[in-house]
């Protein structure tokens, strides 16, 4: 063998192994969500009204759906609920919307300059230093102790489920639960674009998520999390428990792990958010994200903890390492296609019929794994939908390959400034 043969040899069989992990461990992920649901399919509503929540608001020029989301969060059924905005700098009318839907139930913290605009992870932190040292030292909260204290992260175009408190909270009857995630919605899906990251969303809630809290590993998503005070103050250094990565809520989930919290997922409630209708600003998004991912790659040490044992910590593992076999992956295809087009390599082995049979669906398999939790628990009927959104979320998935390179690009430079995701104007909804 040559030099060449070698390096292909060697390519082909580390893009194997890469795809067999992936595969493997998404059949594992469908059956541990199967057992996790019937655990929690027929367990009543939690005591909602035994903790305070308290929902932070991160706004920077959010002036055209922030009156939304604090109208919905006025509905949402808590009986003890402090919803706290935090108007990071906003430059547009944010502050105005704010004056004018004041009440008693909703606190506004301003940042302003040099303090403002310095990343989500420091306008949370401040929000957590404003309410533990100021707002709940009111009287009407004093008697709430810290384990009883629950931070519901809300984005600005969120629009929170009325019911989210009475199922999360049954998560938090566990004192072992520090985090609890909720499903995340795509309420504008008017276009394809949007319809394939509302499937986008129910499969990583429905499949990885689901799968995970079976053991407890859940990580938290940026939208829709909810957190126990006393796990928060258990990672917090100086600045606040949130750090200044692209993915805060991932790297804060991990620590809350490696701390010995559980992390689950609420699959019978939500969050909704608004999708993107255009390719570029998605990119721009995901890009972003999944260089969040590979930054937290590197606290791959923080499983060493006595608390992560067992597959609780063979699962955390594959977790993290998935931005790197998304990579293996992608070159492999991208050397694929370079040996087919230039060197009349053959793409799949024509030759050998069951062999064709078998990559293909070493390639499509997890996806349509995936697929298949759309249609779980609704018999032939949800069999039908999930193959009638097979193909067209396969398409999907093939289009967003591109931010892997620009991801893995801007961590090369060591670029860590993104710009905002811009929101799309919304009604207001009526305030019950």
């Amino acid at each position: 063998m040559g030099y060449l043969d070698w390096l292909l040899f060697s390519a082909y069989y580390i893009s194997l192994v890469a795809i067999l992990i992936g595969y493997i461990w998404t059949v594992v992920l469908y059956i541990a969500g199967n057992a996790y649901l019937r655990r929690w399919r027929d367990a009543p509503p939690g005591d909602e009204s035994a903790f305070l929540w308290v929902f932070l608001v991160p706004a920077l020029n959010e002036g055209v759906t922030i009156a939304d989301s604090v109208a919905r969060l006025r509905s949402v059924q808590a009986t003890h609920k402090i919803i706290m905005v935090i108007n990071d700098g906003s430059e547009d009318n944010t502050a105005e919307v704010l004056d004018r839907i004041a009440g008693e139930d909703l606190e506004v913290l301003t940042r302003v300059a040099p303090n403002a605009r310095t990343g989500k992870a420091a306008a949370l932190n401040a929000a957590f230093h404003h309410v533990r040292e100021n707002i709940l030292q009111k009287v009407q909260y004093r008697n709430f102790a810290p384990d009883k204290i629950i931070f519901g992260i809300v984005d600005a175009d969120g629009r929170l489920a009325e019911d989210a408190p009475p199922a999360v909270s049954r998560h938090f009857e566990d004192s072992r639960v520090g985090g609890v995630q909720v499903h995340v919605h795509i309420y504008n899906q008017s276009s394809w674009l949007t319809r394939m990251q509302g499937l986008e969303f129910q499969i990583f809630g429905g499949l990885f998520q689901v799968g995970r809290s079976r053991w407890g590993t859940a990580f938290l998503g940026g939208n829709g999390q909810f957190n126990r005070m006393t796990a928060l103050e258990s990672v917090a250094d100086d600045e606040g428990p949130w750090s200044h990565y692209l993915t805060e809520d991932q790297e804060l989930g991990l620590r809350c792990l490696e701390a010995g919290w559980r992390g689950e997922h609420e699959p019978s409630t939500s969050v909704a958010q608004q999708g993107l209708n255009d390719l570029k600003r998605l990119y721009r998004q995901r890009a972003r994200w999944f260089q969040g991912n590979l930054q937290v790659i590197r606290d791959v040490g923080r499983l060493n903890s006595y608390d992560l044992y067992g597959v609780r910590r063979l699962d955390t593992a594959i977790s993290l390492i998935l931005p790197a076999l998304q990579m293996i992956v992608g070159l492999a295809l991208l050397q694929a296609l370079i040996l087919s087009v230039f060197f009349d390599v053959p793409y799949l082995p024509w030759g050998s019929p069951l062999l064709v049979v078998f990559f293909i669906q070493l390639s499509v398999g997890p996806t349509f794994l995936g697929v298949m939790v759309v249609g779980r628990g609704h018999g032939p009927a949800g069999i039908a939908r999930a193959l009638a959104t097979a193909v067209p979320y396969l398409v999907y998935t093939w289009i967003m390959w591109p931010v892997v390179a620009i991801g893995v690009w801007k961590q090369v430079r060591g670029s860590t400034t993104w710009a905002k995701t811009e929101r799309e104007t919304v009604a207001v909804a009526a305030v019950p």
